[in-house]
């Protein structure tokens, strides 16, 4: 075995597992363990990667032990090789390894967008549009909709329009969902009023709020809404009148101020049945979407799926105190292609997922495909499979959602997955896969 890795260009350097590892001088590129002491094998293991982190490690077991191989695996170990290795078999393994490790080399580096316009990751197509409006309307002053999926980045696109304008400008949060309704309107305005058999005010008398309100914390500064057709409905009309009359009632001094507050409000796509149904007011509906801002989805943008997950690695491994992981461009693509009804807060989950349970520093498409799901179901590849059972399920879950990302063209697919389209035929008919009709 060392004479073949000379000839494959090797230099090939034995060492007990006793020795210390830090004895050898040179970065190591390979390393080959014998898994008989299982235990004190992925001890090794651990410490090439952890000593050594481009390192490829790959394991030679008995075939008739595969818990050793999967528990090699899930330690970082690369790939096993049957007891005994026959020099095809290594040669293989080895180019394989080294085709990993270029597309590892060609993959995006864990950076984001060191400064990201207004805060904002992101430039695909359909975040564009966003962008513009953000920087159009972020100087005014007059009320903003922001309607989308939750995790879709409402809040985000809150915060981005009140840093545009002055630095010192407070921003004031509400979350109109919450389970008691009276809680929300008593945190916003500081006081109850409740005027009996449902009188109304007079139309020329001014609201009432009082000092350490949400409102009143907000003169000068933004009141951003979450969720504002949860809003109660007597909150809703108290919310028109000092939208309206721009001035408000302190309710402890007895005296008038000016309420300069800039009210951005966000929505679900609920919207337009809280309209139709009357939970929603039209007049406060107007006021509020002089501007509307439709954000798209995560699967509507995945364009920035790779600089998204590069920038929340990063951010995640930092903030947890752990050495920057890399995604490979085939995880790049496969995060891509999963369906993310969750949106962000999904895929960061995903990420924290993958820092915590993969032990080496390159998360390789095995270790997506491992800790997470396809299409909402939960990957089948268990630990007690056999390394050829699982690489064949990766390889059929990953060619799949390639295809159905790239809506069944297969020039597309095969472009993806570098390799030719006869190939991707090929494989399609040794797999079993069907072609995704177009725009499934």
């Amino acid at each position: 075995m060392e004479a073949l890795l000379r000839e494959l260009g090797f230099s090939a350097v034995p060492v007990n597992g006793r020795q210390s590892l830090s004895d050898l001088a040179d970065p190591v590129s390979l390393c080959l363990i014998d898994l008989r002491e299982n235990g004190e094998a992925l001890r090794i293991a651990r410490a090439v990667r952890s000593q050594h982190p481009h390192a490829v490690v790959i394991g030679v077991a008995d075939p008739a032990r595969p818990y050793a191989a999967a528990e090699a695996i899930r330690a970082g170990v690369f790939d096993v090789l049957p007891r005994p290795a026959i020099a095809s078999d290594l040669r293989a393994l080895i180019a394989n390894a080294r085709e990993q490790a270029s597309l590892a080399a060609a993959s995006p580096a864990p950076r984001a967008v060191e400064s990201p316009v207004y805060g904002l990751v992101g430039n695909s197509p359909a975040m564009r549009p966003v962008m513009d409006l953000v920087q159009r309307a972020a100087s005014g002053r007059c009320g903003i909709l922001i309607c989308g999926e939750r995790g879709s980045g409402r809040e985000m696109i809150a915060r981005a329009i009140h840093t545009h304008g002055p630095s010192t400008a407070p921003f004031v949060q509400v979350d109109c969902s919450a389970p008691v309704p009276e809680e929300v309107e008593l945190e916003l305005f500081g006081v109850m009023i409740k005027r009996p058999g449902g009188v109304a005010p007079e139309r020329r008398s001014l609201e009432r709020i009082r000092r350490g309100s949400r409102l009143h914390d907000a003169v000068g500064g933004v009141l951003f809404l979450e969720n504002v057709s949860e809003l109660s409905a007597r909150a809703q009309a108290r919310l028109v009148r000092v939208m309206r009359d721009r001035e408000v009632f302190i309710e402890e001094a007895r005296h008038r101020i000016s309420m300069d507050v800039r009210v951005i409000a966000s929505a679900d796509a609920s919207l337009g049945a809280a309209l139709e149904e009357g939970r929603l007011r039209p007049d406060l509906h107007e006021r509020l979407s002089l501007i509307r801002i439709d954000l798209p989805s995560l699967r509507q943008r995945r364009e920035d799926i790779p600089m998204l997950a590069t920038h929340f690695l990063k951010d995640i491994c930092q903030a947890n105190g752990k050495p920057i992981k890399t995604l490979t461009r085939p995880a790049l693509t496969l995060l891509s292609a999963l369906p993310w009804r969750g949106n962000v807060p999904e895929l960061k989950g995903m990420l924290e997922r993958l820092i915590l349970l993969v032990p080496q520093g390159l998360i390789r498409l095995e270790d997506v495909l491992m800790h997470t799901q396809l299409d909402g179901s939960v990957s089948t590849v268990r630990a007690d499979m056999t390394l050829r059972q699982a690489r064949a399920r990766f390889e059929t879950e990953y060619i799949g959602a390639v295809l159905q990302h790239q809506h069944g063209r297969i020039a597309d697919a095969a472009k993806v997955l570098g390799v030719q389209r006869t190939n991707l035929y090929r494989k399609m008919r040794r797999l079993n896969l069907m072609r995704p009709r177009g725009g499934a």
